[in-house]
């Protein structure tokens, strides 16, 4: 229960100080490596995201915080969060280029981002 509690402070108290308010976890679970190995999941997501499709609830919430994760360099996301960014973003580039070329378009048609966010995507 000591334990809990220290933890919880910590926690608590860390958040503060960093001042940064993270995106909801509520979707960090998903198995990301199932979506971009299959391309009825990824289109669905791709559709949804590029305003081609309707969108799940995952869907929205990704589509919602994209024009600022972007813009931000993935700021306010956790650790999971920038991991599943890369892994997905750089799939699109290498695999999908076209709709790279769409994404971008419509999260970055002033391109005032795109460089950031390409350094953002190298990162370890």
């Amino acid at each position: 229960m000591k334990f809990t509690l220290v933890l919880l402070f910590s926690l608590v108290y860390s958040g503060l100080v960093s001042g940064i308010e993270y995106y909801s976890d509520t979707y960090d679970n998903i198995d990301v490596d199932a979506i971009i190995n299959s391309d009825r999941l990824l289109n669905q997501y791709v559709n949804c995201i590029l305003d081609k499709g309707p969108c799940t609830a995952d869907g929205r919430s990704i589509k919602h915080i994209l024009p600022e994760a972007i813009a931000t360099k993935c700021e306010r996301c956790n650790d999971k969060q920038k991991q599943v960014a890369r892994k997905v973003s750089n799939h699109l580039k290498k695999h999908r280029p076209n709709t790279w070329t769409e994404f971008l378009e419509i999260y970055d048609p002033d391109k005032k981002y795109i460089a950031s966010y390409e350094q953002f995507l190298t990162q370890a």
